[in-house]
């Protein structure tokens, strides 16, 4: 199981960095809206493979809450397959990837708790966008407009931990 797990990480390490166009997207998903219409089927597979190359580990370690695991890749391949099916609004896809997201966490919570603590490491960008916020008229984007690539990279990162420990 650990030789899918790395897999799917290697899959998405370079996938990212491949498509990423030595410049850092706003989100994976900007990756994707940055691309033709007519290439994001490229995106969709890459995504789609990291997710269903994860989906045996996760399942087979969550055990009794191997749902979660299932619900987690729907989430990924939902996300991953709305830029080709509606490119004109991105709502469904924010729901897929958000939902991915969070249920990846609970994932996360029922494996290895004390992975979830990376999150703290936000408090301190929280609390400097905060004051930042107070003292000027144009609030600031938290981590220069790449707080959702961010959130993103933390949700992998305590994920594959996660089934890597």
């Amino acid at each position: 199981m650990t030789i899918l797990v790395l897999i799917s990480l290697a899959l998405a390490v370079v996938g990212v960095v491949l498509m990423s166009r030595r410049e850092l997207p706003e989100s994976i998903s900007g990756m994707v809206f940055g691309l033709p219409v007519h290439k994001r089927w490229l995106w969709s597979a890459w995504l789609v493979a990291v997710a269903m190359t994860v989906m045996v580990p996760l399942m087979d370690a969550l055990g009794d809450a191997a749902w979660l695991g299932w619900l987690t890749v729907v989430g990924l391949a939902g996300a991953a397959v709305t830029p080709i099916i509606n490119s004109d609004t991105l709502r469904l896809h924010d729901v897929f990837g958000v939902s991915a997201g969070v249920l990846s966490q609970f994932c996360v919570a029922c494996l290895c708790p004390w992975w979830l603590l990376t999150w703290l490491l936000w408090l301190p960008l929280l609390a400097g966008a905060m004051a930042a916020m107070n003292d000027a008229k144009d609030p600031p984007c938290l981590l220069g407009g790449h707080g959702v690539l961010a959130a993103e990279l933390t949700c992998a990162v305590t994920l594959f931990a996660a089934l890597l420990i």
